[in-house]
């Protein structure tokens, strides 16, 4: 006789949120101006646009599965370049299409992160954008618009590939910009030329937004830095990157100019937005969530690091998500503590919002803190509510937190606080691809060892397919009594799992009592072991039952001959496996510390039952 008591397990935790990051996507690195400070060098003249435009929808579509199969979810899929208006409309439009699709079929998603995306973004330098005008407003495409101010430096450094003026179809093109239906903006990026002339930034800020119609509160000033790839393809003619006096002359001046006026939203709104939390001035490690892709399937850091070694982190259609993830975390991470960390950060009361800022620039310009630290800290001070300073206890612990994190070489006088009676593991225990069935699915010898339909056993009538104890989210305590029929059947294939010669292989048991003991150099508690059983696999049958993938060994004497071990109401466990399957286990226990930690119980399938004694049965 038999019979089934079930008890349900603690239900499993719900899976873990799918990793959230914000990808660039660059079509092609074509472009059509020549532009003095561009920090791409030579790679803007030098792509294939036909093949580009050959590949771009497709490339996408392949790297936004894949980042989905990976449990990873792009949040914002936003178009850069080069110039991505190169490519031809039919191509825009798929890419258009594609990315609206996504945001759609991850709208629940999405939204649940504070984040309201239905309608492509793209960054353009608006020379095409008369022509391709009613594609974008049929997508409803956010653009952001490239502009230099003052207008005559726009003239002067944003020519056309055969070097010429295009300064009144830039006027033109604002003009169509600014009735543009949908999310607009303009960025204007300024060096220390630029800078030369602030009041003809002023005046044309009022003749753009005045004259030409655009909304100028819609703006956003970012600085141009040093590059080795410009310097290479530009030579000496490259531009000057802006000082830090020269940054806070410049904030200055238009705080002073704006204020009280209709623009000073976008001055206190938008404007420096570049220089604030809300963008990457504010990652300690962008690497984590920050990507650029482009049509070649390259990964890169972001527009910053695109073409630097240093910056690239794989490629979609040659490595795993999960190392290109984790190739940019680690490469950032190094350019930071290549760079160690600087004095005026460590004491810095707003560290924790600006972490030292952005790791290309450091690498481009071989420092430590941020370029635009200076600027930085006038905002802040600018606006005290908005951004806090720490308190000097605060700022102490921010820094010696930075320093764990990002320098945990550096030594510093404040030791960090023991954490009492708790267990500290490392961050690296909670990504997704050190977790129990992501280590099972990598490891074809891992999945047989887990298999659920390799070990069946026979009760009576009944078959029952035996799983890890590890993995099942519930139990099935079955009741044995004296003579109840058991046979164990498994799939011969099994055999040779992890063994180049089945016939030293064999059917491993083991059996446990629910009577707890402790033992081990970790005095865990743990069942206690009644017997181990081992059954060579060359006298092991042909199921008759289930044909010839598998064998079968009858287990009923095996059970009934340890009787006197089993006790009254309490639950027994047999463990099944091959002797080389075990021997893998233990050899993965040592090689993959994430795969002991939450194989530390034996991951066996397994059958759990009560025995009743002679004269209860």
């Amino acid at each position: 006789m038999s019979a089934l008591v079930t008890l349900s397990k603690k239900p499993a935790a719900a899976p873990a949120l799918a990793r959230n990051i914000h990808l660039l996507y660059v079509p092609t690195l074509a472009c059509n101006l020549s532009c003095t400070y561009c920090y791409l060098g030579v790679q803007t003249t030098t792509a294939a646009i036909k093949r580009d435009a050959a590949r771009a929808v497709d490339t996408l579509r392949f790297a936004l599965d894949a980042l989905r199969s990976a449990g990873v979810l792009a949040f914002n899929v936003s178009l850069h370049g080069g110039e991505v208006t190169t490519l031809p409309p039919p191509v825009l439009d798929g890419l258009f299409t594609l990315i609206r699709q996504h945001y759609l079929t991850h709208f629940d998603d999405i939204t649940a992160l504070g984040h309201r995306k239905s309608s492509p973004h793209i960054k353009t330098n608006l020379f095409a954008f008369a022509p391709l005008y009613e594609l974008f407003d049929r997508h409803k495409v956010s653009i952001s618009a490239s502009i230099d101010l003052p207008l005559r430096l726009h003239a002067l450094h944003r020519r056309t590939r055969g070097g010429k003026d295009w300064l009144e179809r830039t006027h033109d093109n604002l003009r169509l910009l600014s009735r543009y239906p949908h999310a607009r903006k303009i960025s204007a990026t300024l060096s220390s030329e630029h800078l030369a002339d602030i009041p003809a930034i002023i005046e044309d800020i009022w003749f753009i937004h005045r004259e030409l119609g655009f909304d100028m509160n819609q703006l956003n000033f970012m600085f141009a830095f040093a590059s080795e790839l410009n310097r290479a393809n530009k030579g000496e003619a490259v531009l000057t990157p802006a000082t830090p006096e020269q940054q806070l002359a410049f904030y200055r001046a238009v705080t002073a100019a704006f204020t009280g006026t209709e623009l000073e939203e976008g001055l206190r709104r938008n404007w420096f937005d570049e220089f604030k939390p809300s963008y990457c001035t504010n990652a300690q490690n962008c690497g984590e969530r920050f990507y650029l892709l482009q049509s070649d399937g390259s990964v890169y850091s972001c527009v910053r690091g695109q073409g630097i070694a240093e910056f690239r982190y794989g490629n979609v259609f040659e490595d795993r998500v999960d190392d290109i993830l984790a190739a940019g975390a680690r490469k950032i991470s190094a350019i930071h503590q290549s760079h160690g960390f600087d004095e005026g950060c460590q004491s810095c009361n707003h560290l924790s919002r600006c972490h030292t800022g952005c790791a290309v620039v450091k690498h481009q310009s071989a420092r430590a803190s941020s370029y635009t630290c200076a600027l930085q800290k006038t905002i802040y001070a600018d606006n005290p509510r908005t951004y806090p300073a720490a308190s000097p206890e605060q700022q102490r612990e921010d820094a010696a937190q930075y320093a764990r994190d990002v320098h945990p070489d550096l030594a510093f006088a404040q030791p960090t606080p023991r954490r009492a009676e708790t267990v500290v593991l490392p961050e690296e225990v909670y990504e997704k691809k050190n977790a129990l069935q992501p280590l099972i699915d990598e490891d074809p010898l891992l999945r047989a060892l887990y298999s659920d339909d390799a070990f069946l056993l026979e009760l009576g009538d009944e078959l029952v397919p035996l799983t890890s104890q590890i993995l099942k989210t519930r139990s099935n305590w079955y009741v044995l009594a004296p003579g109840d029929r058991a046979r164990l059947h498994v799939r011969r294939s099994l055999f040779e799992a992890n063994c180049s010669e089945p016939i030293r292989n064999t059917l491993y048991l083991q059996m446990l009592r629910d009577t707890p003991v402790v033992y081990g150099d970790e005095r865990r508690t743990k069942q206690e072991h009644l017997f181990t059983y081992q059954l060579h696999t060359h006298c092991l049958e042909e199921s008759a039952r289930l044909g010839a993938d598998f064998v079968s060994a009858d287990l009923t004497g095996i059970v009934d001959l340890h009787a006197r071990l089993y006790r009254e109401g309490v639950r027994n466990n047999l463990l099944v496996t091959t002797l080389f399957l075990r021997e893998y286990h233990y050899q993965k226990q040592r090689n993959n510390a994430f795969y002991h930690l939450q194989a530390m119980n034996l991951p066996f399938q397994n059958f759990e039952f009560f025995y009743l004694p002679k004269g209860r049965a």
